[in-house]
């Protein structure tokens, strides 16, 4: 990996984002409005290498690993390329048509967040200066 030392410390981080979008006042109604449960598959990355996010009835919890149930929509990437998206410096669209990005289900409800990447890189940028990862903020 580029970016990760290891699988766990990607994992690790992308479900503390997850935590702190939940959290953020933008973020954690525009989530909830998603009404999914997402798996990001990171495998390629590494055995376990995935997240999932449930924002289904109007809850919001996520977890490392395969999710508690069958997911409604699976994002299979390189949690190096989800490094860049979280970063705002992969495009979400054209990671797709390039197929950096597969896609299992509907993303519509996602596609809805489309305009909240900036106010997520933020997040994620600050959030990995609290975690003393400042080195891997994308220039």
């Amino acid at each position: 990996m580029e970016f990760w030392k290891d699988s766990d410390e990607a994992v690790r981080t992308i479900v503390k984002l997850q935590e702190e979008a939940f959290k953020d006042p933008d973020l954690g109604p525009a989530l909830k409005k998603v009404n999914q449960l997402i798996l990001y598959d990171y495998t390629e990355s590494g055995p376990g290498c995935a997240v999932w996010v449930d924002c289904r009835n109007g809850q919001l919890s996520c977890g490392a690993g395969d999710p508690p149930e069958k997911p409604d929509l699976v994002l299979s990437l390189s949690a190096d390329d989800a490094h860049r998206a979280w970063s705002n410096k992969l495009n979400p669209i054209v990671a797709i048509t390039r197929k950096k990005i597969r896609i299992k289900g509907s993303a519509t409800g996602l596609l809805k967040l489309a305009p909240k990447t900036k106010r997520t890189a933020e997040i994620y940028t600050q959030l990995l200066k609290d975690l003393n990862m400042a080195d891997k903020i994308l220039g």
